[in-house]
Formats: C-alpha cells, sequence, structure tokens
C-alpha cells in the first residue's frame, strides 16, 4: 500500500492527514493543552477498545475509509492511529449518453455489487497456465505456437448471507506487454452481491474467503496483491471504482517451492467453495491448529497438540451431533439423570444445591471418550481414509492383536495425551505412534469435512494427497 495524504473527519472535526507503514497520522491545526488531559479521561480501566471508522478524502480526491483502533497516540495533539483496513473508492460514476449529435454525461452514485481477489495463493487454487494451449512442430518438438484459450468464468457455487445472494466464480486475465514475457496471466476469484451491500457485509465476505485459503492450503500466510470493489453498471457490465487495502491479514508470501502440490485446488473443491465460505461465515470451522508456512507442518509442539484436539472436538460436534451417534438407550438415561437431578436441586439449598448444580453439568457434558469418537469418526470416513491409514499405520491397522488393533492402540495412546495435556501432567513423553495419531487426525478433520460437502471420494483422497503432502499413488 502506497503512502497517502488528504483530509479525514475524526470526532466531528477534519485533520490533514498523512498514512504510512500502517500508521495513520492525524495533524491539528493548532496546539491543545487540554487534548492530552482528555485523552487519559477518556481510556478507563477494563473498557473495551473498539475498531472505528474514520471516513475522509485522499489527494487525489477519492473518498477513503480508515478502519483503527480507537486507542491512539497524542503527540501535544498530533493523533496517531493502528490501521487495519482502508477502502479508497469513487463515490461518483460517469454514465455517458448522446444529445443533440453531442456527447453528455451524468452521474450516478456508486453501489458495491461485487469484489474481485487476485493473489498468488489464488493462481495456486485455479492455476492459470491451464488458460494457454502450446503447439511443437512435429519434427523436433519445438515450441510453434501458443495460444490463449476462450476465458470463461467457471462457477464455484452461491450462497445466502443475511438476505442476500453471494455468487462466487473463478476466471483467468491475461496481460499482454513488449519485453523478454509478452504474456502473463494471473487467476482471480469474482465475488458478485445480488444487491448493493455494504462496506462491513463486504468485510464478513472477504474474512471469510481468507479463512478459506488458509483451510484450502493448510496454512495461515495467505497473501491478496488485490482486492478490487465494482459495480454493475446500464449494460449489465462491471464498473472498478474502489479498493479494498487488508492490513490486518497481511503476511510475508509462501516461499517453499512445494506450495504448488500443498493446495486442495479447483479441481477438487469445485462448486463446494461457496459452501466452504459458508461455514466459515457460520463460524463452525476451526483452523487455529494450522501452521504458520508450510516449513512448520512437520513441526508439534503442545500448543498445535492441544489445537489438534480441538479443532477434532469441533467438527465431530458439528458432523456428528449426539443424536445421530449415541443408543436411545443411552439418551434415554441420560435424560432421565438430568430430570432427577433438575428436580433435586429444586429442593436444596446453599452448598449441596450448589454441588447438585455442579454434577448436573458433569452429566449434561458425558459422552463417549475421544478414542471412541476417533475411530467412530474414522469408520464413517473409512473409504477415504483407507490409504492413509495404510501409509501411517501398515495393511494390518484394523487386524486385532492381543485384543486390540494398531488403529485402536493408536486413538487409547491419543485419548491419553489429551487428558494428560487437559489436567497439567508435564511428564508426557511422545513416541512415533503419536506422530502417527496427529497425521490420522489432521488428515480426517479434511476428510470429514469434504465428504459432509459431498465431494467425490475420489477426489478427496486426490485432494488429501497434495494438502498434506503425501507420497504414494492411489490405486486405480
Amino acid at each position: 500500500m502506497d503512502n497517502m495524504k488528504g483530509f479525514v473527519t475524526f470526532e466531528d472535526k477534519k485533520y490533514p492527514f498523512s498514512f504510512s507503514n500502517k500508521r495513520l497520522e492525524l495533524y491539528p491545526d493548532k496546539f491543545d493543552s487540554q487534548f492530552r488531559q482528555e485523552l487519559f479521561n477518556y481510556f478507563e480501566r477494563g473498557k473495551t477498545i473498539k475498531d472505528i471508522e474514520l471516513h475522509g478524502v485522499t489527494a487525489n480526491r477519492n473518498n477513503v475509509v480508515f478502519e483503527v483502533s480507537e486507542q491512539y497516540s497524542d503527540n501535544d495533539g498530533f493523533l496517531s492511529f493502528n490501521v487495519y483496513s482502508i477502502y479508497e473508492y469513487d463515490s461518483l460514476r460517469y454514465q455517458v449518453y448522446m444529445e443533440d449529435d453531442k456527447q453528455k454525461y451524468h452521474t450516478k452514485e456508486t453501489a458495491i455489487r461485487g469484489i474481485k481477489i487476485r493473489g498468488v495463493d489464488i493462481d495456486l487454487f485455479y492455476p492459470p497456465e491451464k488458460v494457454y494451449s502450446i503447439d511443437y512442430t512435429k519434427k523436433d518438438k519445438a515450441l510453434s505456437t501458443v495460444y490463449v484459450n476462450r476465458i470463461m468464468e467457471v462457477p464455484l457455487g452461491k450462497i445466502e448471507w443475511k438476505g442476500t445472494e453471494v455468487v462466487f466464480s473463478a476466471q483467468y486475465t491475461v496481460s499482454r506487454s513488449f519485453s523478454a514475457t509478452p504474456l502473463h496471466s494471473s487467476s482471480e476469484i469474482v465475488v458478485m452481491f445480488g444487491n448493493a451491500v455494504s462496506l462491513d457485509f463486504v468485510k464478513e465476505i472477504y474474512n471469510s474467503v481468507f479463512q478459506t485459503f488458509r483451510y484450502l492450503t493448510r496454512r495461515n500466510n495467505i497473501v491478496f496483491d488485490s482486492i478490487e470493489v465494482f459495480d454493475i453498471n446500464e449494460k449489465q457490465l462491471r464498473e472498478k471504482f474502489g479498493k479494498y487495502y487488508d492490513l490486518r491479514h497481511h503476511h510475508e508470501k509462501e516461499t517453499n517451492k512445494k506450495m504448488k502440490q500443498r493446495v486442495l485446488n479447483y479441481d477438487c473443491v469445485g462448486e463446494q467453495f461457496a459452501r466452504l465460505v459458508k461455514s466459515f461465515l457460520d463460524g463452525i470451522i476451526y483452523i487455529d491448529h494450522l501452521p504458520d508456512n508450510l516449513d512448520k507442518v512437520n513441526k508439534f509442539g503442545p500448543d498445535r497438540m492441544l489445537f489438534d484436539f480441538v479443532a477434532f472436538e469441533r467438527e465431530y460436534a458439528n458432523l456428528y451431533p449426539e443424536l445421530d451417534v449415541r443408543s436411545d438407550k443411552y439418551l434415554e438415561a441420560k435424560k432421565t439423570a438430568l430430570e432427577a437431578l433438575d428436580g433435586l436441586i429444586e429442593q436444596k439449598t446453599g452448598k449441596v444445591k450448589k454441588y447438585l448444580s455442579t454434577f448436573r453439568k458433569r452429566v449434561a457434558a458425558d459422552e463417549n471418550s475421544l478414542s471412541d469418537r476417533l475411530l467412530l469418526v474414522i469408520k464413517d470416513c473409512e473409504a477415504i481414509m483407507k490409504p492413509f491409514l495404510i501409509y501411517e499405520l501398515g495393511k494390518e491397522y484394523d487386524v486385532s492383536a492381543d485384543g486390540i488393533t494398531p488403529l485402536e492402540d493408536v486413538a487409547s495412546k491419543m485419548n491419553t495425551l489429551r487428558n494428560d495435556m487437559a489436567h497439567g501432567n508435564l511428564d508426557i513423553r511422545l513416541d512415533k505412534w503419536h506422530i502417527f495419531g496427529f497425521a490420522i487426525i489432521e488428515t480426517l478433520l479434511y476428510a470429514m469435512r469434504l465428504k459432509a460437502l459431498g465431494i467425490d471420494e475420489r477426489k478427496i483422497q486426490e485432494g488429501l494427497i497434495q494438502v498434506m503432502g503425501y507420497n504414494f499413488l492411489l490405486d486405480k
């Protein structure tokens, strides 16, 4: 993001501003000795610090909205804010028409009808090199002709969010230049809104697309180079009028040479992309266990281990609710116990009532063990998981020895480890079976979600080999 200057309004007062390096500086028109005293009185202990929007105009006459922290630094009235995002846009667009053989125009207020997102991680998801066709001479197989295929948008599905239809698609873009590389192609995600929407709505959708790409690439360092905002004109064509800059999520780009292979791409996800975005809008997929970059995917510390367990518990609760996986007798017994405890709680007082309430919470939270849940989900997803289980545990992963299978043994070890970590047991010793266990859990997390989306099992397996970095071929 380049430097920027202009005027912005803060607390009903207009300030000259300059922006650089994620900092917004406001300049007063005079020194105010009372300003510093007001600053110290403004933030009380325990007060929640919120993000606010400052509206203004840039030096090139564009409108601008800065998303900043309301806690700012002050130096004798010179204010400085941390900036999290910037929305720069034209508030008017021009419509040309002819009158009396003269070209005239009138203005119309712009409205947000969609966004386009570009970046290297989008190129990984929808590879732009596929836009070309290449012919070789038959004689020596030398390069003869490069064709640019007809560019058409491919659908990524649609959802409804807060009463608005949101349609996703992907497409290639090709530019030409007189240089050593005369053709340059890239890919973009296009998001269309069924009606005009607010900036807050755009942020919700954008943030969920960002989280979706973290999920698709199994890492946190996602970088989008360009987020364009467009309107739909009278000819039903997209007309760019603004840009959105995300400064909160800026990371260094992935540099690992294997990054092109380590992604769940369009061929795997297809039109279920939109439903993945909806899952993040609904806040039901947990991805805090993902590593920062590909160089860290094979490094396991206590935090990642614990977050892996949390991620599995969250997905299990989402996709395998208790009513679906518990027997009728168990559900009846649990209901009876809760009703009995409710009656006792009403009758008792004081500490006895408090203890009974604690007992009720424990009964209400009772569920099968982590090992039982792991085995249940693996069984449900076994058609997908089988080659990965064989890779990690061998062909006899489900063959009993001394009354327990290798898979059951690993599930039991993971259950013990989770309990030790949850209860602060520092005397934890890991072996290779724990590492196999975490590989199985992280693979299973993708398998259970992609299966729930209805993606073909073979495509899921091919996608898992890529995103998890497995080094084997599937049987034909």
